[in-house]
């Protein structure tokens, strides 16, 4: 195994802030791959290589010389009982004798240190390869099968995709690390579901059937996540997905869920089952949505839409309600009419008819979503 040579700067620099002497670290191959002196970073040492091939200290001195090879002394770095490195500590003999079983052992433990932390971010990374994989429609089966034997993850299970995001939609999460350690606590005893975590948010695969069971997961993860990042979160739920061909599916649904979740503000946790108009809504691609929206209200100006929305909006809050209306927006009720009227006559469609209320009351909405669309700062889920 060699000693990346990041880690490798890492651990000199550790063991330098503790001795006053030149450090240097070999791979195994008696090379240097990082060093105080700078200048002999890729020098090759064979008294670092007898270090290697004899698993022992290698003292260099006026009677003890070897190529490349300045006095001090070579220590070999065992991991698992092999040598992985040698650390050389340049100096006196006598001077620097003393120090070896002791940067020895800080060197196996920096080695032990780093290596973990390198082998939880490969699984990270792996982790967040697969479920890339699993959500997207079409996907290299060999690629995510692979993937998912290495992280012990059984494709045929059904499980519904839960996407997470910061509650103020275009949020960028400050820690992604804080978010994985609360999943990661909250899904321990769900040993069959995954997650990542990225920029903007989570995404678990949970293996839960009761929808009960999930809600109260959820809170509890919601909780934990504000309380921790001060930062109110959104869950988007997607329905049950038989096996891997279909969790792209689920997340799709998480996906829409939870867009329209930010877009209306309503619920901290939404099922996709339970939507009604946001099914509709966020359903529409966006060439289709941005037509209807063009042909209710070609020719108008953001600014007459706006006001015509306002308006709009308040009589529709009060079922129709002229008086209460005109109430909410400070209009006296005539100036409220003659904007009703005005809708009418600019749109075609007059609001005070079920059925032409029904139109404009779509176009505004996807007027506003569309506008929230633009306005994220993450990719639109599309089928």
């Amino acid at each position: 195994m060699d000693i990346d040579p990041q880690i490798a700067e890492t651990i000199v620099v550790n063991i330098k802030g503790v001795i006053q002497h030149e450090i240097n670290l070999f791979n195994t191959h008696g090379l240097i791959i990082a060093s105080t002196d700078r200048s002999r970073i890729g020098t090759s040492h064979d008294g670092a290589r007898l270090a290697v091939s004899t698993k022992q200290n290698v003292v260099i001195d006026d009677e003890h010389q070897f190529e490349g090879a300045r006095n001090g002394i070579n220590v070999p770095v065992l991991f698992n009982d092999s040598v992985v490195a040698v650390i050389g500590i340049t100096g006196v003999r006598e001077e620097v004798e003393p120090f070896g079983n002791v940067i020895k052992k800080m060197t196996e433990i920096l080695i032990r240190e780093n290596l973990e932390q390198v082998t939880r971010f490969d699984q990270r990374m792996m982790m967040s390869n697969l479920v890339g994989m699993l959500t997207m429609r079409r996907h290299d089966a060999a690629v995510t099968a692979y993937l998912a034997s290495v992280m012990n993850v059984d494709l045929l299970r059904p499980r519904r995709v839960l996407v997470g995001r910061p509650c103020s939609g275009d949020s960028i999460i400050a820690s992604q690390d804080g978010w994985h350690t609360i999943i990661s606590t909250h899904l321990r005893s769900m040993s069959e579901s995954f997650f990542t975590v990225n920029a903007t948010g989570c995404c678990i695969l949970l293996d839960e059937p009761d929808q009960s069971a999930i809600s109260a997961f959820l809170h509890e993860l919601s909780d934990d996540i504000r309380s921790s990042t001060k930062s109110p979160v959104c869950f988007g739920v997607g329905t049950v997905a038989p096996n891997a061909d279909e969790y792209w599916r689920s997340y799709d649904e998480a996906g829409k869920t939870v867009d329209w979740q930010i877009f209306t503000g309503l619920n901290d946790v939404e099922y996709y089952e339970n939507l009604d108009f946001g099914l509709l809504i966020s359903s529409l691609n966006h060439e289709n949505a941005s037509r209807f929206v063009e042909r209710i209200f070609s020719g108008l100006d953001d600014d007459d839409l706006d006001m015509f929305q306002t308006a709009f909006n308040a009589y529709a809050k009060h079922n129709g309600s002229i008086i209460h209306a005109a109430d909410e927006l400070f209009l006296h009720k005539n100036t409220l009419q003659n904007r009703l009227n005005k809708i009418a006559r600019e749109t075609g469609y007059n609001p005070r008819i079920l059925r032409e209320y029904t139109i404009l009351d779509i176009a505004f909405k996807l007027r506003d979503y569309l506008r929230f669309k633009r306005q994220q700062t993450i990719p639109q889920y599309q089928a």
